[in-house]
């Protein structure tokens, strides 16, 4: 693709809106960037970019190709000539002697004439716009032409680019029939009256003469006479002349048994209904088989004769109909206008009732809006009481921790230091009880009893040394550590309550049913004589306090 060639309507229409500097073309429009870099890559536009994001700028062969409707870069034209009519050109001209030169005689300029400006696809686009809202936003052009419907078709695709706001166009007929052209609201609110349309291009006849032709067939949808039935077939084809001045139509179901017309102007179908007055008569009634003479009286009746005379009804509370100075041929005028009026009413009533729908629900989203700032207050407001009861609650837990700590060290220290004092005084008393079995051996006659003595206090001394506090290196006060921390089983009991790593009340735990003492049989007494106990035994230290290292 060469620089100059000619752009398209998608192209064309970008570069006039980037030219017009109304609506700038910027990387929020990504549908747009594929089309803005093909006109970056012919010179008419620039797409600078700061901070990541850009914005595209009409250059000046862009502004050229506005103005001219071709690249300012276009080669001129020339007349194209056959290859071999060239060849012989040249060998002619080679072949022949030279003529002398002659001073060249000025040629005269030619001046071109400018081209007429073609519109812009922007233009196109926003003239069908307003063709289309002129006929009431549903528009109807009855079977054009080929070159007729491709041009409706161009001017669509422009059109469709910039649709006013809130609305969006559609059409039907692209390859045959009617092309008809609907302005809708994004709503949804024309869907159905678009979708009657569409699917009346195959239900209905458009075409007033086939309209004319199936009611000529077929009138008993109207109560009218023969004599009166070409009178309302040319009302009926001036009422669409007239309605097809205003982009309305006159239309027929293929679907009902009998053909009613239904004439549709200003966006609202009215069905069309045609009806023969009767008049009075008077006359002398005869009876079958017998002979009326002039002189016998002989009362008269009445009956009713088309009278000649038409009414139309549109469904509506005004009715037309024929009167002694005016016709219904000369009321259409008449029709029209009570028919444009009943349009505007409706349209004000519509646009009313969506104001007032508008109205209601602004004043909904108003109230869900203070509802939800409500809402959020008293969140907010209940966030901030629990972070003040949790600031609070994580006050009282950190003072308690660190009163228990205190307490929990001076009680880990007390009992650890009272546990290594009993066990001092248990190694000492067992050295002492070791040294008078030395002396019970070495006074003991029997060498048996002697070594046996001897045993017990060696073992009675190794024990003592075991459980010596200060000799001891892992179970001694030398493998404490004075400034250990509590743990958690040591700092419960001096909580009050709190759990001992989280700021929380702990659960108390139920207590356990008070254990029945346990009832021990008196032991039988041995018939040898005995003055101890069966059931205690010997224990280091002193009575009534469990020994640690017994453990």
């Amino acid at each position: 693709m060469h620089r100059w060639t000619p752009l398209n309507d998608r192209q064309l229409a970008l570069l006039t809106r980037i030219g017009e500097e109304s609506d700038p073309v910027t990387s929020d429009s990504p549908g747009l960037a594929l089309t803005a870099r093909a006109l970056k890559e012919q010179g008419l536009i620039t797409m600078p970019q700061e901070g990541g994001r850009w914005q595209a700028e009409v250059s000046d062969a862009g502004r050229f190709y506005l103005q001219h409707g071709h690249h300012p870069n276009r080669p001129e034209p020339t007349p194209r000539r056959s290859r071999t009519t060239a060849v012989a050109t040249a060998v002619t001209r080679a072949s022949e002697p030279p003529e002398p030169e002659t001073p060249a005689e000025p040629k005269p300029r030619v001046q071109r004439v400018p081209k007429a400006r073609q519109p812009s696809s922007a233009e196109i686009g926003a003239a069908l716009i307003a063709e289309v809202q002129q006929a009431g936003r549903f528009l109807r052009i009855p079977d054009p032409g080929a070159a007729e419907r491709a041009r409706y078709r161009r001017a669509f695709d422009a059109a469709r680019q910039c649709p006013p706001a809130g609305y969006h166009l559609k059409y039907t007929g692209r390859a045959k029939g009617d092309i008809c052209f609907g302005l809708l609201r994004v709503s949804g609110e024309d869907d159905t009256e678009w979708n009657r349309i569409r699917l009346a291009r195959s239900r209905t006849l458009t075409d007033i003469d086939d309209v004319i032709a199936v009611v000529e067939k077929d009138h008993s949808a109207f109560e009218v006479s023969e004599e009166v039935l070409p009178r309302v077939l040319s009302l009926l084809r001036l009422f669409a002349e007239r309605a097809f001045a205003l982009h309305g139509e006159i239309t027929v179901s293929r679907k009902r048994k009998q053909p009613r017309p239904l004439l549709t102007v200003h966006g609202i179908t009215y069905e069309m209904s045609f009806r023969e007055r009767q008049r009075q008569v008077r006359y002398v009634p005869k009876q079958p088989g017998r002979r009326t003479y002039d002189w016998q009286r002989v009362t008269p009746t009445h009956r009713f004769e088309p009278s000649g005379e038409l009414e139309l009804r549109l469904g509506i509370k005004t009715e037309w109909a024929d009167t002694k100075g005016k016709r219904l041929e000369d009321q259409i005028d008449a029709v029209f206008k009570v028919l444009k009026a009943r349009a505007r009413e409706q349209e004000r009533a519509r646009l009313k009732y969506e104001a007032e729908q508008r109205r209601l629900r602004e004043e909904r989203e108003a109230e869900q809006r203070r509802l939800q700032e409500e809402r959020a207050s008293q969140e907010a407001e209940r966030q901030r009481l629990e972070a003040e009861k949790r600031q609070r609650r994580q006050e009282k837990w950190e003072a308690a921790v660190s009163v228990a700590s205190i307490k929990a060290v001076d009680a880990a220290r007390a009992e650890t230091f009272g546990t290594a004092l009993d066990q001092w005084r248990a190694a000492g008393e067992i050295r002492a009880f070791c040294d008078a079995l030395d002396d019970a051996a070495d006074q003991a006659e029997d060498p048996v009893e002697a070594e046996s003595l001897r045993e017990w206090s060696a073992w009675g001394r190794s024990e003592a040394d075991r459980l010596d506090p200060v000799l001891g290196r892992r179970r001694g006060l030398r493998g404490r550590n004075f400034h250990a921390e509590p743990t958690g089983d040591q700092l419960r009991p001096f909580l009050d309550g709190w759990h001992p790593h989280r700021p929380e009340k702990e659960k108390p735990s139920a207590k356990p049913a008070p254990a029945q003492p346990e009832v021990r049989p008196e032991p039988e007494r041995s018939r040898a004589f005995s003055d101890e106990r069966l059931d205690r035994g010997w224990r280091y230290g002193r009575p009534g306090r469990a020994q640690w290292w017994r453990r």
